[in-house]
């Protein structure tokens, strides 16, 4: 490999600020392809070779992003999806984070780590390895489960949907990463624990994060999350959001509901009219057969999200999508933005660049560096 593991000690410690710039990231191409699609597949690095990972985590870096966020899951959704490359085969969240964290200095990573799947235990005992082999740049993105073929895989009928589950997770986890450890004597309806974890253990609370959809899922992220990950499609969804997690985080003591990040596809091409041709030709090479086996996974979970063309889209050329993003955030509802990189690699990462300078100069974001790297 031609890069050098930095210590845990080298990356500073990412605490939360809200200075009412944006926080832009990446949504981690954890699969060859973003979509199920031969074509996108062929266009796009091995994601089984880590140099290909650690490149475009020290190039999102380098241009100034500020995280990460790796989603993770168990089971192929079809033989059609893996034909195509398409969440087959893909990275473990949680492992390919520590050489991601040991090959850059300040990007935040936000690893998934599913409740059902997990014991509450083994889930703060990672956490705390990663938070400390980041220096405190880790988060835990909370998720039930998913589709039902993934908790057959464990032995279950069908997935868990469980809220209440989750927030029993996360109530012990919490308390396994206080600084000054006592043993933990916690009894629920799903988890029982009796005793004390080994250190280390945070200095602070990790950052906590959700991509709820459903009216339960936001009740909870309200109550417990930094973030909220949304593929809302307009303003006003996201308006509408934002409003429903103020509202939900009040009923639950909080001073504030968690702030939105946005999901979107991100395509950059200086020729105006490329990207959007080439964003259109990529969709457009979707494998039939495995975007309706997807798209069936989807309703049989009653999964609103979309997976598609029908995702909130930046492309343009980089001032093109700079003003996208502008009129996002002065509407007032959009203060993050996690992209979808249909293809990704550190000369995509770079793509970046001036995106971001036009931001800056229009004073919806501030670089990393000028806030303490914060959250």
């Amino acid at each position: 490999m031609e890069w050098t593991a930095r210590s845990a000690s080298a990356g500073q410690r990412k605490l939360r600020g809200r200075d009412g710039s944006m926080r832009i990231g990446a949504f981690w191409p954890y699969s060859r392809t973003l979509l199920p699609s031969h074509e996108i597949a062929r266009r796009n690095p091995d994601v089984l070779d880590l140099d290909n990972h650690v490149q475009f985590a020290q190039a999102l870096e380098a241009v100034g992003a500020d995280f990460a966020l790796i989603a993770d899951g168990y089971a192929p959704g079809s033989e059609a999806s893996s034909r195509t490359g398409f969440q087959d085969p893909s990275t473990n969240a949680t492992i390919i984070s520590v050489p991601l964290f040991l090959a850059t200095t300040h990007l935040g990573i936000v690893s998934t780590m599913h409740t059902t799947f997990l014991h509450p235990v083994v889930i703060a005992r990672l956490g705390a390895h990663l938070d400390w082999i980041s220096g405190g740049r880790w988060g835990w993105n909370i998720v039930n489960g998913f589709r039902d073929h993934e908790a057959k895989l464990f032995g279950l009928e069908k997935k868990i949907d469980d809220y209440a589950l989750a927030q029993e997770a996360v109530d012990i986890a919490r308390e396994l990463w206080q600084r000054t450890p006592e043993a933990v004597h916690y009894e629920g309806q799903h988890f029982k624990v009796d005793g004390k974890m080994r250190r280390p253990v945070p200095d602070v609370l990790p950052l906590l994060v959700s991509a709820a959809a459903s009216a339960r899922g936001r009740a909870f992220a309200a109550a417990n999350c930094d973030y909220l990950f949304t593929s809302a499609l307009t303003n006003d969804i996201v308006r509408d959001t934002a409003r429903d997690l103020g509202e939900l985080a009040a009923k639950a003591g909080r001073d504030r509901g968690p702030q939105i990040i946005v999901l979107a596809d991100v395509v950059i091409r200086d020729t105006p009219g490329e990207a959007r041709q080439l964003y259109a030709d990529l969709v457009g090479s979707t494998d039939e057969e495995a975007q309706k086996t997807w798209a069936s996974h989807l309703s049989k979970i009653g999964d609103a999200r979309p997976n598609s063309a029908d995702l909130m889209n930046l492309v343009g050329t980089p001032a093109e999508v700079a003003e996208q993003i502008v009129e996002l955030y002065r509407n007032g509802h959009g203060r993050g933005l996690a992209m979808r990189m249909l293809l990704w690699g550190p000369q995509e990462a770079a793509r970046l660049a001036p995106v971001l300078a036009d931001l800056q100069k229009a004073g919806v974001w501030t670089p990393p560096s000028t806030r303490n790297y914060c959250w």
